[in-house]
Parts: C-alpha cells; structure tokens; sequence
C-alpha cells in the first residue's frame, strides 16, 4: 500500500537483501531507474540502499531505489545524489551537469505520474 505521498507502508526486512514483496512495492513506486534520462526498466534493475546497509540502513522501501547496474556500480562517484524524503525519493543532478539543482521528487512509473498529473489538473468532468 501507498500512501497519498506515495510512501510505502510497512515493508521491512531482517535481511540484507530486499525481499521479492519489498521489490514490487518499489517497482509500484519507482517504475525504473531513477536517474534521469536513463531507460532501464525496473525487470532490469537493481535495488540501492539509499543508507548503505554498512552503515546501519535498514533493508525496507523507505530506504531502497531502483537503479540500473551502471548507476547502481556508478552512484558513488557519478555526482548524482539519492535521497528519501518521506518514504519518496528524490534525486539531486550533478553540479556539472546543472549547477544550481536541488532535490527534486523522482519516479518514472505510469501510475504515480498519471495520479501527479490529475492533482494539478483537478477532477475529471
């Protein structure tokens, strides 16, 4: 379940690795990687912990993004940041790619950006 901020709910893990429910709930809130202009779809992905698992970051949705295997092997010296903002996460581009660039929510999946743009338009007549 998501909430109305497209937060996952209740999906934790005792486990390092993400369970097969965890990656569907994020594959629902995700639908691909993240970064920007990259079209791997989410079959092909990879799940990141956002907090490293090494450093004490739980293995749960909240704390979990799909990324490709590039941007998953490249995240750490690429420039782009990952961040989770109330369970959604949100990407900062690289300062040489657009140096005044802020967190910005992020997903590419059909169902959370047709919801986005039917609350900026109002209800359908």
């Amino acid at each position: 379940m998501l909430d109305d901020r497209g937060r996952i709910i209740e999906l934790g893990s005792q486990e390092r690795c993400f369970t097969p429910q965890q990656r569907r709930a994020i594959t629902l809130r995700d639908g691909g990687c993240l970064i920007p202009g990259c079209s791997v779809p989410a079959s092909w992905c990879e799940i990141h912990h956002v907090i490293p698992d090494t450093d004490g970051g739980p293995t749960h949705p909240d704390n979990g993004v799909l990324v490709c295997w590039f941007h998953h092997r490249s995240i750490e010296t690429s420039g782009w940041g990952i961040r989770m903002h109330r369970g959604v996460p949100q990407i900062r581009p690289p300062v040489w790619l657009d140096p005044g660039g802020g967190w910005r929510n992020a997903t590419k999946s059909p169902t959370r950006i047709a919801d986005r743009l039917e609350r900026r338009s109002g209800p359908a007549a």
